[in-house]
């Protein structure tokens, strides 16, 4: 079934994301992670090691999300805390078996990348880019 059209701004570009974001996961299911997934590893991975306050900054979310992603992440072995057992403070880096899934999801986040751009075409996404950075901008 379509989704119904909205006159809503707020509505359209809440679907439009969600719309986006099961296309990019069903993709990176493949890995056994989602597209939020890929995204948190990559960001960990522009880093020797960090907190998590530190991640959840360069990232742009919250501390409480980035701890609620981090767990299945590490069970899977993606990611290991560094810091000494009972330590509050972690100190979190990727693994091998991380590093080689971000490099995996990297291939088909560009895949994914391409195939937007096919659609809307290279002057489309640019111009998607400039308007949604002006919605992001700090007022």
């Amino acid at each position: 079934m379509q989704k119904r059209k909205s006159d809503c701004y707020c509505i359209t570009l809440r679907r439009a994301a969600q719309t986006i974001s099961d296309l990019y996961d069903a993709h990176m299911a493949v890995i056994g992670i989602t597209v939020n997934q890929y995204s948190l590893l990559s960001d960990l991975g522009h880093f020797p090691h960090c907190s998590v306050s530190e991640l959840a900054e360069y990232a742009g979310l919250e501390r409480t999300t980035v701890v609620r992603a981090l767990k299945p992440l590490t069970a899977k072995g993606f990611v290991k805390d560094l810091a000494d057992e009972g330590e509050r403070k972690k100190d979190l880096c990727l693994t091998a078996e991380g590093e080689e899934i971000v490099k995996k999801g990297r291939t088909i986040w560009h895949q994914e990348q391409e195939e937007i751009e096919r659609r809307l075409g290279k002057a489309g996404v640019s111009k998607l880019q400039e308007l949604l950075g002006k919605l992001m901008e700090e007022r």
